[in-house]
C-alpha cells in the first residue's frame, strides 16, 4: 500500500521459506522459476539471475511468491540452489483413458441433442407450412 508520495507499507509475516529454482523451456529458449519463497525479494537475493527485471508474483490466495527469469546462453548452470544442482519441470500430464471417454460421451451427447433440435424445427415448419 502506498500513502501519499513516498511512503510505502509493506506487511510481512514471520514464516521465512527459501526458493526452489527450476530449469524450464526447450531448446535454446530457457527460463529460471524460483517457486515457493516467502519474501518478495527472497530469488534476488539468493540468486543472480533474478534482478529487477522482473518482479516476485503472488498468486491470489496464495501466501508464497513466484517468479522467473530468462536464462541466456551459457547461464543453465545459474539455476541453483545453494550449489545443489536444480530440478528440471517434467510433463506430468498423462492422458487419462476416463476422461477420454467421458469426453467422447460429452460429444456425442451433444450431437443426439443438436440432432433432435434440428428434427424438432423442421418438423414444427412442416407443420406450419401443411395449414
Amino acid at each position: 500500500m502506498y500513502f501519499g508520495s513516498g511512503t510505502k507499507l509493506t506487511v510481512e509475516t514471520d514464516e521465512n521459506y527459501e526458493p526452489s529454482f527450476y530449469t524450464v523451456g526447450d531448446g535454446d529458449t530457457k527460463a529460471c522459476l524460483a517457486t515457493g519463497f516467502s519474501k518478495q525479494q527472497k530469488a534476488v537475493q539468493t540468486n543472480d539471475l533474478f534482478t529487477n527485471e522482473t518482479e516476485a508474483v503472488r498468486i491470489e490466495g496464495d501466501s508464497l511468491y513466484n517468479q522467473v527469469a530468462w536464462i541466456k546462453k551459457g547461464d543453465e548452470s545459474k539455476c541453483q540452489q545453494g550449489g545443489e544442482d536444480s530440478g528440471t519441470c517434467a510433463d506430468s500430464l498423462k492422458p487419462d483413458p476416463k476422461v477420454n471417454l467421458i469426453s467422447l460421451t460429452v460429444l456425442g451427447l451433444r450431437l443426439l441433442f443438436l440432432k433432435t433440435i434440428v428434427f424438432n424445427v423442421l418438423m414444427t415448419f412442416r407443420l406450419w407450412i401443411s395449414r
